[in-house]
């Protein structure tokens, strides 16, 4: 008995050492803050700090707001019953958000309707920027680049293709010593746009242009000029194929993600083929007809 009640009490000792049982609210700060960091702007204002006080003071940390993603704003104004304009509240928001961080983010997505006049204000506020997300196709480009010239510290950018010039990049580079990840938002992507990001911002170790179509020469030079790039990421549209040419130039690669219509070998463009072919376009006949040759040969 005395051995079995020793051993109970041993795995009692354990299970409240490790935690087990006990009250969420007697969570550590530390581990409360490490574990609102990855929670919305929603959760920390409506959710967080209606559980119990320890939890309410962990989410005023200001670790807890330097990194905001409003990319779902209906699902935020869902949750904060926002009823007025949507700019109108999301400034609001923001300057909210802003405070809580004790101005200093670390990264943030803005909503799609988030313009220029934003990035300027958070640029003003934040310096220590590294990294936001801003998809408004409407942008003023002097007040981006003035935005820019703020940021000395970024990292990286998600942008629309209206911003991805020769004037623009290079004042992105000028500005933006660490700068090495791009992320467009493009329907299409040839390889005089290609180009002009590769000569623009030379050191990118991190390329994501998903969901767009790609000329084939654009990867190529990608590959080719890019001589840093590490993550390349084109993922997201159903292409007709990628040549042995394209996949050995990327082997150097630590992350190359792409989407093909059929199978890793299948159906590739042949040589014969020299036209900058967009991915998205049919396989070239020749190699077609060469498949199908094949196929009736193995049913006879």
């Amino acid at each position: 008995m005395a051995a079995a009640y020793g051993g109970a009490a041993g795995e009692s000792s354990t299970a409240s050492a490790a935690g087990i049982g006990g009250r969420w609210e007697d969570l550590n700060r530390d581990l409360l803050v490490a574990i609102f960091e990855r929670m919305g702007v929603a959760d920390l204002i409506a959710g967080v700090p209606f559980v119990c006080s320890s939890w309410r003071v962990a989410s005023l940390d200001p670790l807890c707001w330097r990194n905001l993603d409003f990319r779902d704003w209906e699902s935020i104004c869902l949750r904060l019953f926002f009823r007025r304009n949507e700019i109108l509240d999301f400034a609001d928001l923001l300057d909210f958000s802003i405070t809580r961080a004790h101005e200093h983010l670390d990264s943030i997505y803005f909503p799609d309707f988030a313009d220029d006049i934003d990035l300027l204000d958070v640029s003003e506020r934040c310096p220590e920027l590294t990294y936001f997300s801003l998809p408004n196709p409407h942008v003023m480009e002097h007040r981006f680049c003035e935005a820019v010239s703020k940021l000395e510290f970024l990292k990286g950018m998600a942008v629309d293709e209206s911003v991805i010039n020769r004037e623009v990049l290079q004042h992105v580079n000028k500005c933006c010593k660490y700068f090495t990840e791009l992320n467009v938002f493009a329907e299409n992507v040839d390889e005089e746009k290609a180009s002009i990001i590769c000569k623009s911002l030379p050191d990118l170790r991190k390329l994501e242009i998903t969901n767009s179509a790609i000329s084939r020469q654009a990867i190529i030079t990608f590959l080719d000029e890019l001589k840093d790039l590490e993550h390349l990421d084109i993922s997201g549209y159903e292409n007709s194929g990628i040549t042995d040419l394209v996949l050995e130039k990327a082997s150097r690669l630590k992350v190359f993600l792409w989407d093909s219509r059929f199978e890793l070998g299948e159906f590739m463009a042949c040589s014969n083929n020299e036209e900058d072919d967009w991915l998205l376009q049919r396989s070239c006949e020749c190699m077609l007809d060469s498949k199908v040759m094949e196929w009736l040969a193995e049913l006879s």
